[in-house]
């Protein structure tokens, strides 16, 4: 039987494609959570205050476990059901994006505080000339 020159790309690239598809979910979904709000930390506003965002990343999350566990889609999509270590890998890859995100919307508040600051003083700056007028 004559073997295609393409199938050493389709070959055994169901864990890694499971695996890189589980994680892109897992950070979207992650970074969904973490959109709660655009300025303020996902520990002071959670993301169970919105239950919209809640069903918009359960849905998506039902639907790939969906993906990967029903074997007739599974197949279908060239992907494989992953194992516990496997979740834990997608894990290790998925959560330190809360991290970034935190860390970037520290850096935003900051900067925001700044240029907040900078506003009043200038204000403050032009009502004094205009009372020593």
């Amino acid at each position: 039987e004559a073997v295609s020159a393409c199938s050493v790309f389709v070959e055994g690239l169901a864990k890694p494609q499971s695996l890189a598809l589980s994680v892109l979910v897992s950070m979207e979904m992650l970074k969904a959570l973490s959109a709660v709000s655009v300025d303020n930390s996902i520990f002071r506003v959670p993301p169970w205050k919105n239950n919209w965002l809640l069903l918009g990343v359960f849905l998506p999350s039902l639907l790939h476990i969906a993906v990967l566990y029903v074997p007739e889609a599974a197949s279908k999509l060239g992907l494989m059901p992953l194992t516990k270590d496997d979740w834990i890998y997608v894990a290790k890859f998925a959560l330190p994006i809360v991290l970034v995100e935190e860390v970037l919307k520290a850096i935003g508040r900051s900067v925001n505080a700044r240029k907040e600051k900078k506003l009043r003083e200038d204000l403050a700056s032009k009502e004094t000339a205009k009372q020593n007028i």
